[in-house]
Order: C-alpha cells, then structure tokens, then sequence
C-alpha cells in the first residue's frame, strides 16, 4: 500500500528577500491548457479517449505570504495558499487549501505549525524534470501526501550545505480522532487512538551543482489494527550546465497484522481506503519505486525526459514504467508555454493510469497522456 506522506515549502519564505519584507505579499499561479488521455494496458481496460481544458504543468493558486521582524533577529512569518480552478467556477479555495501555516524564525532555525507540504512529495517534484504535475510526472506512480493536516515542522540552520527538517502530524487526514472507525475493530471510545500519525526527517545537502536529499519516514497504516508503513526516500540531481540529471529511489514496506476485508491501499480520501486485491492477512507490504530524469536548456527553451518503475514485490505481474518526454519555452520570466507527452505500460495486474495531478487529485485515465498550455505566475 502506498502512503502519502510530508513536507514543507518554506524556502522561499525563509530566504534572506523574504525577511526584507515588511508587508504581505500576494503571489499565484494561473495554468490553462489542453489535455488528451486514452489507451489500454494491463488492467487498465476499455478506456474512453478523453480531451478536456484545464492547467496541466501546475497548480493555479493565489497566496498570501508575510514576514513580521520581532528584533534580536527573531521573526514571525505567515503562508496561506488557496488551490484555484480557473476553468469552473469555483470560489477562491474551491479545489481546497494549499499550505498554510504560521511560525518563527532565526538564528535557531524555523518553526511553523499547520497545514504543510509533504517532504516526500517534494523530493518527487525536486528531482522529477516534470515537477509534479503536467502528464510527465512521476508522482501519480505512487500514492502521496501532497500536504498533512495537524501538523509541525522545524528547519535547521544550513551548516556547510546541509540542512535537516524534523515533521511530525498528529494525524494527516482528518482532525484528531478522526478515523478512528477505519480501523478494525473500531474505535468507537473516542480519544486520538485511530490517528494516522506521520513522523518524518529529512537531511539535505545542496552545494553549488550537486544537491541531494534523503528522507526516512514511518505512519500507522489506517485499516490495521498495531501495523505501521515505513518509507524511504532518497534524490539526487547534478546540474553540468549542458543538461541535469536526477533520479530517485523509494521504498515503501508495511506491517500486516489485521486486513480489511482483503486489499487495500491509502489514497487521499478521509477514509483512506483503496482496493489494491490479492494479498493474504499474513503478507508484508513491499514496494520499490525509480525514476531517471534529464533536462536540456536551449536559449529560452528547455527538453525534458524521464522514466521510471514501479516494482510490486507483494502481488505478482503488478509492475508498471512510465516514460515522458516535454518541452518548455520561457515568453518571459513569469510566462511560459509547454508540451508534454507520457505513456505507461503496465503488466497484467497492475493499473497505473495518467494523471496530470501528481497527487492523484482529480481525474486520471488511459496510459497515454498528451498536454500543452501556458503558466503564468505571479
């Protein structure tokens, strides 16, 4: 079962530009382009071709972040990010919050506490040429926490070109005592025993071209009874100038001491239940995920390529790859067209399918996708 875990986007907050600010600062993101999906492989059966308008590379937002100095080099910050829709109409937070929270910062380090960002998802955008959305992603591959609820964070000083972050949720998907009848037997009592608690750390190292990061995180499995998931995560990228290339290795393990009802898996719903199929109540979760990336500048134009596996060392012929090639050409700093095209083979049981959303929100289909549009940010 994959799970979905945490992290945190306060780089741009906690930078040196950041704390000159003495005023909010209103920033977004507006996406919109074509979409196509279609094709059949393995499971993933008599499958409609599908077009639709939507963005594709990103997610169109509008935030509002800011920075209070407090003196002796103490400072308040604050980030509140709503998820937009620009193709509907939707109000302002209609497709849900993107991270917020509220925190200190210093010579210590930063603290916030809030709705945050997931690490493992992040490492999935940072090492992806794709980031984590357009039909090239790779994290639609593998079920994941965009963002975690009830949840803290601190970030370390850098010294030498590492960093630490140290998170921790009380529980990620509901708020405290949320979820406890997923569990079986019930928790029917109340308190915070069904809480789906995340603790992750994650040490990184930047240094000029090279950057890389490693992250090692553990949760209760919702729907089982004393069982736990165990992740571990680990990126790299090295930038030559000509091209970068990055890759990821991931490897997801759990304990099966009580099933629901056979198979399932964690998704992003409250309930967290999946049918994934065929696993006895004794069997031990075992995944391993892999993606090799390269990315390409020519002038204002850049090329994309990616691939990677799934590797299911639980169920047998559920494997699956993913490739995807893209381009993107900068009309300016904050405006850029793109293209992408990705497809995805899987064996006879698995049932991978194209999501431009690389945290399986929205629609998926089909193991052909094709996108083009423009992003502007702001």
């Amino acid at each position: 079962m994959q799970k979905k875990l945490i992290a945190l986007a306060v780089a741009a907050v906690t930078s040196g530009a950041a704390f000159a600010q003495s005023n909010v600062t209103i920033y977004g993101t507006v996406d919109m382009g074509y979409l196509y999906r279609g094709g059949n492989s393995g499971a993933v059966q008599n499958t409609h071709s599908s077009h639709s308008l939507q963005g594709n590379s990103a997610q169109s937002s509008l935030g509002f972040k800011g920075v209070e100095d407090l003196g002796n080099g103490l400072k308040a910050l604050f980030d509140l990010e709503y998820r937009l829709t620009p193709d509907a109409n939707s109000t302002i937070g209609g497709a849900g919050a993107g991270h917020q929270y509220v925190g200190l910062t210093g010579g210590f380090g930063t603290a916030v506490a809030g709705y945050l960002d997931g690490i493992r998802y992040g490492i999935y955008g940072k090492y992806s040429p794709f980031g984590n959305y357009s039909v090239g992603n790779f994290a639609s591959m593998t079920t994941q926490y965009d963002r975690a609820q009830n949840a803290v964070a601190y970030i370390s000083p850098s010294f030498a070109g590492f960093t630490a972050i140290v998170a921790y949720a009380t529980n990620t998907q509901a708020t405290e005592g949320g979820l406890n009848a997923v569990h079986v037997p019930a928790i029917t009592s109340g308190g915070n025993r069904g809480d789906d608690q995340l603790y992750s750390v994650n040490l990184i190292y930047a240094n000029g071209p090279l950057s890389v990061d490693l992250d090692y995180e553990t949760t209760r499995a919702v729907g089982y009874t004393d069982s736990r998931l165990f992740v571990a995560t680990a990126g790299a990228s090295y930038d030559f100038g000509v091209v970068k290339i990055s890759g990821l290795y991931d490897v997801i393990k759990g304990d099966r001491n009580s099933l629901i009802g056979g198979n399932i898996d964690l998704d992003s719903t409250t309930a967290g239940l999946q049918n994934l199929g065929g696993l006895a109540a004794d069997q031990k979760y075992d995944r391993r995920n892999w993606m090799i990336g390269a990315s390409v500048p020519f002038g204002k134009a850049s090329f994309l390529a990616s691939y990677g596996r799934v590797k299911d060392k639980t169920l047998t012929e559920a494997d699956a790859s993913k490739w995807a090639v893209g381009a993107r050409y900068a009309l300016s700093k904050r405006t850029t067209l793109y293209a992408d095209f990705a497809h995805i083979n899987n064996d006879t049981n698995a049932a991978f399918t194209i999501n431009p959303m690389g945290n399986n929100s929205g629609t998926s289909g089909g193991i052909n996708g094709f996108d083009m549009g423009i992003k502007h940010t702001f």
